[in-house]
């Protein structure tokens, strides 16, 4: 008996059968690819679980299939530029790192090649010398990146949930340099909590990668979400709307609702399945609960249980009415809060209510 596969994940960066267009790697794709077109650096941000690294994903896959493309994925939080380095020498039009080699039948000693006569006596030596750019990181990677461009190849670069380290300024500085050059067919994609990207607003040498084009991702389609999940748990159009509301649009509740329903052979929402939305999701609250001040985490209980979301009545709440714009706004830049209405606020994400009741 064939066991029936969950065409949903919660695996970060995929998203299997269950996926959702929302056709922002559609863009970027497009750009990347254009002659025309001069955006060369894009940026995805969003909320934890919001679709980021799929989107990042479905651009690089694009890329390696594509023939004359060198794709290169780079950790976060390794060191990047020594990373490139070691792929890129990797690659067949790459010279290897001595400038010279040896000739004819020869003994070497040190750095030195002796040349050999027939009957063994030494003729003549000539010293080889290391290319000196192998030494120099930076040096290597230009010196690499150009041969690339001489052998007709573009270059895409990826990084999943960037962050800021000395390593990774080094690495967008180099970068940076790099593509400012004439004919240098260089293409740069990462994805990052807004609060991360703009860890590096203020570093010196990094204007090409904070000014360049941010993709902000949004909720998904209700009614993207209802279609898939009529499509794939094969449930009635008034449940399959239902479930769809339930997730709030937020990426990772829609995934982990849909493999809750398929497991449970359930499509309408009862205390079984938001006990366990409770228990899978509650980690990924964690995580986002965690990355808010106090202050943050204080208004937030105060929107959560304000239940008009009128802002003069979460004012009025807190202690401090002065600070409430500062909050809001550092809130709404990690995405953690929205704007459905005027003068109107609201948290979009699902049984979050519930979670902050419970846990904090």
């Amino acid at each position: 008996m064939t066991t029936k596969i969950s065409p949903f994940t919660m695996t970060p960066g995929i998203a299997g059968n269950a996926l959702i267009e929302t056709h922002y790697a559609d863009e970027i794709i497009a750009n990347f690819e254009s002659e025309e077109s001069f955006k060369y650096v894009y940026k995805i941000v969003g909320l934890r679980g919001s679709g980021k690294s799929v989107e990042y994903s479905l651009v690089m896959n694009y890329f390696r299939d594509k023939k004359n493309w060198l794709v290169y994925s780079l950790s976060a939080g390794g060191n990047p530029t020594q990373t490139l380095l070691s792929l890129l020498s990797k690659e067949s039009f790459i010279n290897d790192k001595s400038i010279s080699k040896s000739i004819g039948a020869t003994a070497s000693v040190g750095g030195d090649i002796v040349l050999m006569s027939a009957n063994g006596s030494a003729n003549t030596s000539i010293t080889v010398k290391d290319n000196e750019n192998f030494y120099s990181d930076e040096a290597a990677l230009q010196e690499m990146i150009e041969e690339s461009q001489k052998s007709n190849y573009k270059i895409l670069i990826g990084i999943d949930d960037i962050a800021k380290s000395d390593e990774m300024v080094r690495f967008l500085s180099i970068l940076g340099t790099i593509m400012m050059k004439p004919d240098v067919n260089v293409r740069f994609i990462c994805t990052g909590l807004s609060k991360n990207i703009e860890d590096f607003v203020n570093v010196p040498h990094l204007s090409f990668f904070v000014r360049n084009e941010a993709v902000k991702m949004k909720p998904l389609d209700y009614h993207s979400i209802a279609r898939k999940y009529r499509q794939l748990l094969v449930v009635p159009q008034e449940d399959a709307i239902n479930l769809a509301k339930f997730t709030k649009g937020y990426a990772y509740a829609y995934q982990v609702l849909g493999e809750i329903c398929f497991k449970l052979k359930k499509s309408i929402i009862d205390e079984e399945i938001k006990h366990e939305f409770d228990d899978i999701i509650g980690s990924q609250y964690d995580l986002l609960w965690d990355s808010l001040t106090e202050a943050e985490q204080q208004l937030v209980k105060i929107i959560l249980n304000t239940e008009s979301g009128q802002v003069s009545e979460i004012k009025k709440k807190m202690e401090k009415e002065s600070g409430y714009t500062s909050l809001r706004d550092r809130l709404m830049k990690k995405h953690m809060l929205i704007t459905q209405s005027r003068g109107t606020v609201s948290v979009p994400l699902p049984r979050f209510k519930e979670y902050v009741d419970n846990w904090h």
